[in-house]
């Protein structure tokens, strides 16, 4: 069920409801079983190979947390890594046997009948949300194994920590000091289901407002570069630029508005990321529970910086070319998180030679300059996110470089409202006061109702169908 489907609403106006009509265990009890009907609207048979994994897991951390040297620890994290790999990775390993070896072995002919002579299926399904539920499961194992998390929740505790379905599909990673504290107190303030309103109807209005409609123009620009010309190329960069950002915020919105409304809070993912004046700031505006959760369980046990200048540098490229690949089997992205970790790298060593000292508040040019700086960094890295193969993404590079002719793409300015809505949207981020500051004033509340009125008329005028999430597909 998509969020932004007339099927989830009936199914959220369901729960919402008898939500706050049961108590204590029931509603634990109730709210897991919501969330795994959710999962299983997708596919029953995955929704118990999930729920398979997560009894398994949480008896494995009942082991670890009684015996920090158990061997149950590295055999569930072979589980959960060996799962990921086995359903997101394995064609990608094959393939590239393929071309090392030239075998028909390798071939993905042989594959597939292998796997319809055996299992009676021809090709191997990536399961929703595998890389989101992966990374939480695995992140509460090591805390358990590390000592970090002692607050051994009983089955249907964990179950609903992991299921819980506003944030299952696509973030935001939660962890364990961010939920379960929230079961023992669990009444929604006002300001909170205010809150939840709001944000619910910011997601919708980034989503099916922004991001769907900028999809038909961009999307076939990614599939074939070589068929327009330079500025449609560097059109779609900048176009992509505010689509991801209003898709995948705008889930986060959703989700987080979800959770507010049944009176959990989930941890913020983005903080006006497009405002950052260095890569490094970025990445403590975007994506933020991936980049906290790469930062703790990948870049401090690489050793961080705490080492040699340079084996410091490798740690940040090593980390950011995993999280690329995290994202999906391909070169692309392996490519855009390698050139992320270097873009980090080159920062630190700039600091290193040139800002020893601490400075002051930066001026306002240095501010700017460093905006356009990071803002045309990651506007140049897009082709490697979001396009299909290598092949494309050089090519977007080459045809926008060379101002090559070709197709000139429709609707040029509806990219160019995007952009300058989704600016206005980063700048909002970093006003919160209104209207979130004290949301029992009468001013608020007018607000919020005149807020869901337009919105509600703009999804009616301008919703195009709708597209799927970007990030349901990691």
């Amino acid at each position: 069920m998509k969020f932004t489907s007339l099927s989830f609403l009936l199914f959220f106006l369901v729960v919402y409801g008898i939500h706050w009509m049961v108590r204590g265990q029931y509603r634990l009890v109730f709210l897991f079983l919501a969330s795994f009907v959710f999962y299983a609207a997708w596919s029953i048979p995955f929704a118990f190979h999930f729920l398979s994994l997560v009894c398994l897991n949480h008896w494995m951390n009942k082991k670890i947390l009684k015996d920090k040297t158990s061997v149950w620890y590295p055999v569930s994290l072979f589980i959960n890594f060996g799962n990921l790999f086995l359903f997101k990775y394995f064609y990608f390993l094959w393939s590239i046997l393929f071309e090392i070896t030239g075998s028909a072995f390798f071939s993905e002919g042989a594959v597939q009948t292998f796997f319809q002579s055996q299992f009676g299926f021809d090709s191997i399904t990536l399961p929703l949300a595998i890389s989101f539920y992966t990374f939480q499961m695995v992140a509460y194992t090591i805390d358990v194994k590390r000592g970090n998390a002692n607050e051994n929740p009983n089955l249907l505790q964990y179950s609903l920590f992991i299921f819980f379905f506003p944030q299952l599909v696509a973030g935001p990673i939660v962890r364990h000091g961010e939920f379960f504290y929230q079961l023992e107190v669990w009444n929604a303030k006002k300001e909170q289901l205010f809150e939840g309103y709001y944000l619910v109807f910011l997601g919708l209005f980034k989503k099916v407002v922004i991001a769907d409609n900028l999809s038909s123009v961009i999307d076939p620009i990614f599939i074939n570069p070589d068929a327009y010309d330079g500025v449609s190329n560097l059109a779609a960069m900048l176009g992509y630029m505010a689509r991801i950002f209003c898709d995948f915020s705008g889930y986060t919105d959703l989700a987080r508005g979800l959770g507010k409304l049944m009176g959990i809070n989930l941890p913020e993912n983005f903080h006006a990321p497009y405002l950052a004046t260095s890569v490094r700031e970025l990445w403590t505006r975007w994506h933020m529970t991936l980049a906290t959760w790469i930062k703790d369980y990948i870049y401090f046990p690489l050793g961080g910086s705490r080492v040699s200048e340079y084996r410091g540098y490798f740690n940040l490229m090593l980390t950011f070319t995993l999280a690329g690949f995290w994202h999906g089997a391909n070169f692309t992205f392996m490519i855009w998180g390698f050139l992320h970790g270097f873009m980090l790298s080159f920062e630190r060593k700039i600091d290193l030679l040139f800002f020893k000292s601490k400075e002051g508040q930066p001026k306002p040019w240095k501010k700017f300059t460093g905006f356009l700086y990071t803002f045309s960094f990651f506007v140049l890295s897009v082709p490697f996110f979001s396009a299909p193969s290598v092949h494309n993404a050089v090519s977007m590079y080459t045809r926008t470089f060379t101002n090559a002719s070709g197709e000139r793409i429709n609707q040029m300015e509806k990219i160019g409202y995007s952009l300058l809505l989704t600016f206005l949207l980063n700048y909002l981020q970093t006003k919160p006061s209104f209207p979130r500051e004290n949301w029992s004033t009468t001013k608020s509340f007018t607000f919020l109702l005149l807020f869901s009125i337009v919105i509600t008329i703009l999804l009616g005028y301008l919703a195009p169908g709708g597209t799927e999430f970007i990030y349901f597909q990691f």
